[in-house]
């Protein structure tokens, strides 16, 4: 490794350039968190995982293939993917009959109605976080792994080490983020499954698919509808 393919690395025609940004725009919001409203707080957060990536990709500094964009194998993606997302599903509800994250099942009918009206917005929001989130971790991967492609030296196995390295970014942003202990648990969890599913699919669309819905079964706020439950384990006293 040489001091002129790092100095290259940090021009903004490079991937390492947009990393560096992205990471100082993190500890930034971080140390902000204390003196802005909530939501602006996550409103700043969303653009910031999708203005970074699309600037780099405009520029042509990072490439629509290796973030899962572009070139996908959609008959690898569609019998691989599918079957862990479904493998996943089907284990997240059965944690959320059991656990019932969500409170006392037998709640009014005039609580029901109302997360009934409220169903659509929070599947609204989970796509919106959701695809901000993914689309911020798949840009960690993308550009760690042509870090890893343009180094002098070759590296066994890059798109490997790429995926499992922007992992580790990712969950030392999330854990920088102070998140309590269900939701840190849950982000973890899509972590870990999202970073298997692109490591085996390259499909950030798949990705952002299984990131939503983990998060929307998995979430205390997203109530299991209590037939589901009722069906797996019989009527709770």
């Amino acid at each position: 490794m040489t001091f002129a393919w790092l100095g290259l690395q940090f021009s903004p025609q490079a991937p390492g350039f947009w990393l560096l940004i992205s990471l100082l725009i993190t500890a930034l919001l971080i140390s902000a968190r204390p003196y802005l409203p909530v939501r602006q707080y996550r409103l700043l957060w969303i653009g910031h995982w999708l203005l970074i990536p699309y600037l780099g990709m405009l520029l042509g500094s990072l490439s629509p293939r290796l973030l899962g964009l572009a070139g996908i194998d959609w008959l690898a993606s569609l019998s691989l993917g599918l079957a862990l997302f479904f493998a996943v599903v089907v284990l997240l509800v059965l944690v959320r009959a059991t656990v019932d994250l969500s409170g006392d099942p037998a709640a009014p009918a005039a609580a029901t109605t109302a997360t009934a009206h409220s169903g659509w917005r929070a599947v609204g929001n989970a796509l919106v976080a959701g695809g901000a989130t993914e689309f911020h971790w798949a840009f960690l991967r993308g550009a760690l792994w042509e870090i890893f492609l343009s180094r002098p030296e070759a590296l066994a196995l890059p798109g490997y080490w790429a995926v499992w390295a922007a992992a580790l970014i990712a969950a030392a942003e999330v854990q920088a983020m102070r998140p309590r202990f269900i939701p840190w648990l849950l982000q973890m969890a899509t972590l870990l499954v999202t970073s298997i599913l692109f490591f085996y699919t390259r499909n950030f669309w798949l990705c952002w698919l299984t990131h939503t819905t983990v998060q929307l079964i998995g979430s205390p706020s997203t109530p299991l509808p209590r037939r589901w439950s009722t069906r797996l384990y019989g009527e709770r006293r």
